[in-house]
């Protein structure tokens, strides 16, 4: 302390799903006997020639330090240039060098919410405020969607500096419509947006337009740590128009992605077929899950991720109820929705242990 004023800040960090041996066994669980639907994750793992470019990669010398090779590879994905492509040590690290490089002290940041935890502890690292629209939830089993209303006239009443707006949105799965993000984009040109797709593997169509990224406060972000398969590695990058790109690219610490972590993105873009599988196979176990609880009398929500909710009551119970019989799932309470609970599926064996436990269980307002 130095005249009664911290010397550090604190920020309250943000809570993910995933296992955590040490919380889990704090909790009198061996998390060996547990299966994750915890955390977003493709059911296949990484592409087989992952591993052979992790184990071939050189870990005796500093990597290229703006990754330019899968930073190419990702341009030609997004049919962008590579100048517009910025890889990070994950999305989080993105997120967090775009709130220091967007917002000062005594700065308003708008986010749809949910929102994403860590949206939450880069506004408070920048000292700036976060303000937050709610998506509206239809009713039980109908969905969440975006209040365009609610949206516009906040964004016109605070004028932020930035957006935070996730599609689809997690934990909800709910997809913004294109046009709705070309349009705000194009009606708030001092609003940095940041378009975190860090789940659209599974949509139809992009949620972005070249002219909305050429406007210059569009940021787009993507992970690999998702329907990739590569959290264990790490990676993730912003697609911008050309100026905020090298703001960006500046910014990011030195050396962020490692060099295994440069193979494995390249092995996994050589492999489209693997991560089309992976989807496919999300999909359906997603849409078989669903069925299954459903014909159970558990009430779920559409999606257009990977990842759906499920009615609980009691959010922190049923996870634990659930726990028990060796199945994690995401307690959403951390997200304000502690009557919800999050699933993403597993392989097809697996999900069926999930639907067993389920089954063994009383969903909210059954008669017991």
């Amino acid at each position: 302390m130095t005249g009664g004023r911290p010397l550090m800040r604190s920020v309250r960090a943000s809570v993910h799903g995933a296992i955590d041996p040490s919380a889990l066994r704090a909790e009198g669980v061996d998390p060996a006997a547990v299966v994750d639907f915890s955390s977003n994750q493709s059911p296949l793992g990484a592409a087989p020639g992952v591993a052979r470019a992790v184990a071939g990669a050189v870990v005796d010398a500093y990597p290229d330090p703006h990754a330019a090779a899968l930073a190419a590879a990702l341009a030609a994905r997004h049919a962008v240039v590579p100048e517009q492509v910025v890889c990070g040590n994950g999305s989080t690290e993105l997120i967090r060098l775009v709130a220091q490089l967007a917002l000062e002290p005594g700065d308003v940041a708008l986010a749809l919410a949910p929102v994403f935890g860590e949206c939450e502890v880069a506004t408070a690292l920048a000292g700036a405020r976060l303000e937050r629209v709610s998506l509206t939830h239809a009713g039980a089993g109908a969905g969440f969607f975006c209040d365009e209303p609610a949206l516009r006239d906040a964004l016109a009443r605070l004028d932020p500096r930035l957006c935070w707006l996730c599609s689809p949105n997690n934990p909800t799965g709910a997809a913004l419509e294109p046009a709705l993000t070309a349009a705000l984009v194009a009606d708030h040109p001092q609003t940095l947006f940041v378009l975190d797709e860090a789940y659209s593997d599974l949509l139809p169509e992009p949620q972005w337009e070249r002219r909305s990224l050429e406007a210059g406060n569009l940021v787009v972000l993507h992970s690999m740590t998702k329907y990739w398969g590569l959290a264990g590695l790490r990676l993730g990058h912003a697609v911008a128009a050309p100026a905020p790109a090298a703001r960006l690219r500046a910014a990011a610490p030195p050396w962020s992605v490692n060099a295994c972590a440069q193979q494995a993105g390249l092995a996994a873009l050589a492999d489209l077929e693997h991560h089309r599988r992976a989807v496919a196979l999300l999909v359906a176990e997603r849409d078989r899950l669903a069925v299954g609880l459903d014909e159970l009398g558990w009430t779920v929500e559409p999606t257009a991720a990977g990842f759906f909710l499920i009615h609980a009551g009691d959010a922190p119970a049923l996870r634990r109820a659930l726990l028990d019989r060796g199945c994690l799932v995401r307690d959403c309470t951390s997200f304000g929705l502690p009557g919800h609970v999050r699933v993403s599926p597993r392989l097809p064996e697996q999900n069926a242990l999930l639907l067993a436990a389920f089954a063994a269980l009383t969903p909210p307002g059954a008669a017991a």
